[in-house]
């Protein structure tokens, strides 16, 4: 048997398992069979608190989607796996410094909520990918963004009667071999709406990579911050020099035990 936290970041959901002690290496069988909101635990994604690869790291954090499949990054999730860390007493609660497979994140407590410092996302140059989507979106304004997991990020007038699904699956075969996610956005100054399609996932609550993405394209000239929010509620950045400050929360559902 193996212990887990149900944990939850404006209902971007998880599973977070102690890999610390014990090196523990979940199939693509195990981690559908759990994510099954039905038949299963139900996540979007299973997190692994890991042993750190370098010395001024803490810990080193991996996450996996709902169908198996690596990701590189998950912002929601790497808020959940601090409060995980602090709530097991792996660390003392204050500043901790995280590895994952793209990036290093600073993370500290504030407040009620979690804050987590990283380099400023950047947007993805690809000539051949940009004139592929294009074709598909015609004049829409889009960008791709690398904030850990790549987002491409379509900006829009109303984005509620959008059928995410739809648009994902026109645009599946294009996007998903880069790793790309999908994210529509619609900006107000320093307010952003934000709907966001995971790959192995479908659409999510919230995603912090999401999140911080389409925040990267808002900031800057007179505006130093804005709060991104999704149906499972908001998260606000902050630009510090090449550095981007994310504040959000994290939520313990339950603890259990599944089989290895």
């Amino acid at each position: 048997m193996i212990s887990f936290d149900k944990m939850h970041g404006n209902g971007n959901d998880f599973i977070i398992l102690n890999s610390i002690e014990k090196d523990f290496a979940p199939s693509k069988v195990f981690i559908k069979k759990n994510s099954d909101r039905k038949f299963g635990i139900g996540f979007d994604q299973l997190i692994l608190v890991k042993l750190p690869n370098k010395e001024d790291s803490d810990f080193f954090i991996k996450f996996y989607n709902a169908d198996g499949g690596e990701a590189d990054m998950c912002l929601n999730g790497i808020r959940c796996a601090v409060s995980y860390i602090w709530k097991h007493r792996f660390a003392p609660k204050g500043p901790l410094v995280l590895e994952t497979n793209k990036k290093t994140v600073i993370c500290k407590p504030s407040g009620k909520n979690i804050q987590a410092s990283f380099q400023m996302p950047l947007e993805v140059s690809n000539d051949k990918l940009h004139s592929s989507i294009k074709k598909h979106l015609k004049d829409e304004k889009f960008f791709i963004v690398d904030a850990g997991n790549k987002h491409l990020c379509i900006k829009k007038r109303n984005i509620k009667k959008e059928d995410l699904n739809l648009l994902y699956s026109k645009l599946e075969k294009i996007i998903k071999p880069y790793k790309i996610n999908l994210s529509i956005f619609k900006q107000s100054k320093e307010l952003v709406e934000i709907r966001t399609y995971e790959n192995g996932v479908g659409e999510t609550l919230s995603c912090g990579s999401a999140s911080a993405s389409v925040s990267s394209l808002c900031l800057g000239g007179k505006i130093n911050k804005v709060t991104v929010v999704s149906s499972g509620g908001e998260i606000k950045f902050t630009k510090s020099n090449h550095d981007i400050l994310m504040t959000g929360p994290s939520a313990h559902i339950f603890s259990g035990d599944i089989d290895e």
